[in-house]
């Protein structure tokens, strides 16, 4: 065939493509994306906020008005040209859901992590088992996995809001791949946790000059490494509103008279005069610092 009758063959189906209707995912804000002789095409409609299957109308090689939102029965008859995957949902943004392979030993797909699956249905809740259509690019939902046993999903997320931690599961007939996909939620809710708790640090801390170096967590505590000036500090302080337990210099027993902001202060007026500095492998070992300082407020 040559290059005329090939052009040729992409007028003809660019023709037809502009005077047909076509069925597609729509996500706001994003091109929806079409094949034109197997050509891959962009296409903008013209509602940007519309998110959903729709019927689509071309209006020219770039743009397309949404005629209706498709039907369930259109959308099933579309989603089964491609192969299905059963993945567990994670977490939620909208009706896009972060989910691991409820299979790993399914080699037609290779996911190294979570991936995202698109236009889920409501009602949907971490853990459970859905199915989900692969176009090659994206994963679309397509409904919940109704062979799979329920209750599995209800224990996890009630263990989940009992914050009980992966390696201490309990449940007969949890799948490796389950207890995956709650290992990496407990995981990223931890670090978020640690992340907004970094950030609060690094607040107390900046208000008054100072800069977060680094924190440790303990019970009712966090142990903060920070800078001040030139020297760097060691203070541990409560957690719910970062009184200083413990300043790291000897302030006669008044540790708990101030906050991280306000220690930081005293800091940098220390800086002027030796004071003893207390901890491990400091003047003062925090053991003896509480036998004569016992902790007290004026």
């Amino acid at each position: 065939m040559g290059i005329d009758d090939i052009l040729n063959k992409l007028e003809a189906a660019e023709q037809d493509f502009l005077l047909s209707s076509l069925l597609a995912p729509v996500l706001p804000g994003q091109p929806v994306m079409v094949r034109v002789a197997g050509v891959l095409c962009q296409l903008r409609a013209d509602d940007p906020k519309f998110e959903g299957w729709a019927i689509l109308r071309p209006l020219s090689r770039e743009q397309a008005k949404i005629e209706r939102p498709a039907s369930l029965a259109e959308v099933a008859a579309y989603l089964g040209l491609f192969p299905a995957v059963r993945l567990i949902a994670l977490a939620r943004k909208g009706r896009r859901w972060s989910a691991l392979p409820a299979h790993r030993g399914d080699t037609r797909f290779r996911l190294n992590g979570p991936v995202p699956v698109l236009l889920a249905e409501e009602g949907i809740e971490p853990f459970d088992v859905v199915v989900a259509r692969f176009d090659g690019r994206l994963f679309w939902y397509e409904r919940r996995d109704s062979r799979h046993n329920p209750a599995l999903a209800a224990y996890l997320r009630q263990a989940f809001n009992e914050q009980i931690a992966p390696e201490k599961l309990q449940k007969k007939g949890l799948s490796a791949e389950e207890r995956a996909a709650y290992a990496e939620t407990w995981k990223a809710i931890e670090e978020a946790r640690r992340n907004s708790v970094e950030g609060k640090l690094a607040e107390a801390l900046s208000h008054a000059g100072g800069k977060m170096l680094s924190f440790l967590e303990r019970a009712d505590v966090y142990t903060v490494m920070y800078q001040v000036g030139n020297q760097r500090h060691v203070s541990t302080v409560r957690k719910d509103d970062l009184t200083v337990m413990t300043a790291g210099i000897c302030l006669a027993g008044h540790d708990r008279d101030f906050d991280l902001t306000s220690l930081v202060g005293v800091l940098r007026e220390s800086r002027a005069r030796h004071v003893p500095r207390v901890g491990e492998n400091a003047d003062i070992s925090e053991e003896y610092y509480r036998r004569v300082h016992p902790p007290r407020r004026n």
